[in-house]
């Protein structure tokens, strides 16, 4: 049985780090070493209560929801939970994989999504369920190996759905290690 203690986090927000408003968090641990996808987490925030929280929506970021497609703006639309509620499930949901001591997040890059949920964690009064030691990077490792093909556009009318972005980053790890064992035994 493969350990998860990698957890790729993708969020959608109405606005910029730190303070933007939270509207979805999704998350999907996995293990790397194995290529294996385990535990999946998707939640829809109500917005009104991200604001409610010091959570901050920016024009740019509200004109940017506006152009996406109707599925895009109905997964952020509707169906909202409180976000103390989220951000309490959702660290209860880590712990019940993994301690979060040994939780190591990965964002979309760790300044933008872990950002963002890290202050609306602190705005709330709580501890973010990981240590910033282990925070990780996926825009980084992608960068570093542009040579393997990234294509968001295939995730069709999924695209800007936490859960779905979140699993797709994890894929894309996945191809990078296979090109990596690849390249190495040739």
């Amino acid at each position: 049985m493969p350990e998860f203690n990698d957890l790729m986090i993708d969020i959608e927000t109405a606005g910029l780090p730190p303070n933007g408003a939270l509207m979805a968090i999704g998350a999907v641990f996995f293990d790397l070493q194995n290529c294996s996808v385990g535990p999946t987490f998707s939640r829809t925030i109500h917005v009104g209560s991200s604001v409610q929280h010091g959570g901050v929506i920016d024009p740019g970021t509200f004109l940017f929801w506006l152009r996406q497609g109707d599925e895009a703006r109905k997964s952020v639309a509707y169906n909202g939970q409180p976000v103390d509620q989220v951000l309490s499930e959702f660290s209860a949901w880590i712990l019940s994989t993994c301690r979060h001591e040994d939780v190591r997040p990965w964002g979309n890059s760790n300044s933008f999504d872990l950002s963002i949920l890290g202050g609306a964690y602190a705005r709330l009064g709580l501890k973010a369920p990981w240590h910033f030691s282990k925070e990780r990077d996926f825009r980084t490792v992608r960068n570093l190996h542009s040579h393997v093909e990234y294509d968001p556009s295939a995730k069709g009318e999924g695209a800007h759905n936490a859960l779905t972005d979140a699993v797709f980053q994890v894929q894309h790890l996945f191809k990078i290690k296979q090109a990596r064992t690849k390249a190495a035994h040739a």
